[in-house]
């Protein structure tokens, strides 16, 4: 059948669940190698190849397989084969994203108010960092949703008050949020002279 897509964190746990295998007994197999064969029952048998005994363990009758303190090389398949049935389960991996930062990347202030450049980012990012996956970021003012892209233009008009920007950076296993006002951000920027 079709393979069960399943995404799961550097450190965390991840448990495939096998629901439609008959008979009494299975074997999971990562990649082609087996892991364990497994007798069902109320008190399942299960018995492990050496190097997976750690990080891997079996529940709910022998009908599921967890494997704990995931690491990025457990990413591919897995599956479960009895006799008569076979399940397949397909595991990404990716690890959780540092707190985001913004960074103030211009600024240019009139009598009549400012301009701002501001850059939302991830440590590790973009730099050939496939662990993060897909890192997407958006703007959030008050509870609306302003933009969805890494850097944006602010302006704060006067007389108005300023309102402060969330950026919120996420990937398929986090998401973090950062506040920033964007006249303190910028304030060590040169200003121009005569302003």
């Amino acid at each position: 059948g079709n393979a069960t897509e399943v995404i799961g964190a550097v450190g965390g746990s991840v448990t495939f669940h096998i629901h439609d295998l008959t008979g009494e007994a299975a074997i999971w197999n990562f990649g082609s190698v087996p892991i364990v064969t497994v007798k069902f029952g109320e008190r399942p048998e299960a018995v492990f190849l050496d190097k997976y005994q750690t990080r891997f363990s079996i529940s709910e009758q022998g009908r599921a397989l967890t494997i704990s303190q995931l690491r990025m090389e457990d990413a591919g398949t897995y599956s479960a084969q009895s006799p008569e049935a076979k399940s397949t389960f397909t595991l990404h991996v990716y690890s959780e994203l540092a707190e985001p930062r913004v960074s103030c990347k211009a600024q240019n202030c009139s009598a009549s108010g400012c301009r701002y450049t501001l850059t939302c980012a991830v440590p590790g990012d973009g730099e050939h960092s496939p662990g993060l996956g897909h890192v997407s970021y958006v703007w959030i003012v008050g509870e609306q949703l302003w933009r969805e892209e890494p850097t944006v233009l602010v302006e704060e008009s006067l007389p108005n008050e300023p309102v402060p920007l969330t950026c919120r950076a996420q990937n398929p296993v986090s998401s973090h949020n950062v506040t920033v006002r964007p006249a303190d951000l910028c304030a060590g920027k040169s200003r121009p002279k005569g302003s």
